[in-house]
């Protein structure tokens, strides 16, 4: 099957599912999950290289999505008790994942699966809510910081699995520490720049776009990171996301490149991702299994049980509003982008087999039906409460 036609069969899917989630009141990432799965079971299309490589484009520009969502001098300017208690929040969730796994003798990839924060799902409920409520607030902040740590343990996971503890890892954390320290370096070199220069961001990108000359310096930055971090053998997640904290961080005024960027990623290309994703789900494997889906059930509530001891721990008094504090924990327990890398990463490198790829999947879809469905009623259920 021609990619052109693969194409043409998918693109009415992604018109169709924000008509269908209107009615049925799922999120249109989990119904374009579904489709995908849908499609290849019923033999409507089947995946190409073509294919595979556009959805690996659109996850990667959604990772560039979300960093740009992130100032990197927003740390700055957090609240030191707060960043004590987040970085708390992240410790209490990895020790609680380690014995979690250790004792149900998971595969190791769990130890960084079940404390996954992802911004993904967290930016839907932006886009619904604002970053104005409290604990969306607190997701968002919290939610950058999880983003950076999963990509980061993910990159040594990708090492540690291809070379084993060896002088080749040594060389690929060593690649990755001097990247780090190289964009830190950057980042401070082009503001000092950008205070004796001002006028030069405005000739990077300026006020008048008649050649779009933000979203061509843009998707420059994007393909130009993305393409150094392979180059280093590196997780291409990383360029891309720190592609997108770089525009937010200086180029902030731009708020129309931040508009139109939304629109054509989650217009177009981040739905092909999830089209894509769930075209790698054997349908007829996970009918005929049910331990799949029993197994996708305990994932999940693993992962909200750690999220909710974690919170009602660490952000109780914080919010001092329990229903606060329970719709924190069910926004950080549905990492459903990055769930799913990690799987992919997983069975890429043999850290999990077949099935327990698809059982991760099948919990990231599970998790973005359940939580923001919950989290919408008890919003629901708040507001008329206020009215």
């Amino acid at each position: 099957m021609s990619d052109f036609l693969i194409l043409a069969i998918i693109t009415p899917l992604v018109v169709l599912a924000p008509y269908v989630s209107k009615i049925t009141k799922m999120p249109v990432a989990v119904l374009e999950i579904l489709f995908g799965a849908l499609g290849v079971y019923v033999g409507l299309f089947a995946p190409g290289p073509g294919f595979d490589l556009m959805a690996e484009v659109g996850f990667l520009f959604l990772m560039f999505l979300c960093g740009m969502e992130v100032d990197l001098y927003m740390f700055k300017h957090l609240n030191h008790a707060l960043l004590k208690r987040i970085l708390l929040y992240f410790g209490v969730l990895y020790a609680l994942s380690s014995t979690i796994t250790l004792s149900a003798k998971l595969p190791a990839l769990y130890i960084i699966v079940l404390p996954i924060v992802s911004l993904g799902m967290i930016m839907t409920l932006v886009r619904d809510y604002g970053k104005e409520v409290p604990w969306l607030d607190l997701a968002l902040k919290v939610g950058v910081l999880g983003e950076l740590t999963s990509i980061v343990l993910l990159v040594i996971v990708d090492g540690i699995y291809l070379h084993g503890i060896s002088l080749e890892l040594s060389k690929t954390l060593g690649i990755l520490l001097a990247f780090m320290v190289a964009i830190v370096s950057l980042v401070q070199l082009f503001k000092i720049l950008f205070w004796w220069f001002p006028r030069l961001k405005l000739f990077i990108m300026p006020p008048t776009n008649e050649s779009n000359q933000d979203i061509r310096f843009t998707i420059m930055l994007f393909f130009g990171l993305v393409v150094i971090v392979g180059w280093l053998k590196l997780e291409l997640v990383l360029g891309a996301f720190l592609a997108g904290t770089i525009v937010s961080t200086f180029f902030p005024h731009k708020h129309e490149l931040f508009n139109k960027l939304n629109d054509v990623g989650f217009g177009f290309f981040v739905p092909l991702f999830f089209v894509h994703v769930g075209s790698t789900l054997d349908l007829k494997l996970v009918i005929s299994n049910p331990m799949l889906i029993s197994h996708a059930c305990a994932t999940v509530c693993a992962m909200l049980a750690l999220h909710l001891s974690a919170s009602f721990t660490l952000f109780g008094r914080y919010f001092r509003s329990s229903l606060h504090t329970g719709l924190f924990a069910l926004s950080a327990s549905m990492p459903l982008t990055f769930l799913i890398t990690a799987a992919s990463v997983g069975l890429r490198v043999g850290a999990i087999d077949q099935n327990t790829y698809y059982s991760l999947v099948i919990a990231a879809i599970f998790e973005g039906m359940l939580f923001t469905s919950t989290i919408k009623f008890f919003m629901r259920t708040a507001q008329k409460r206020q009215n």
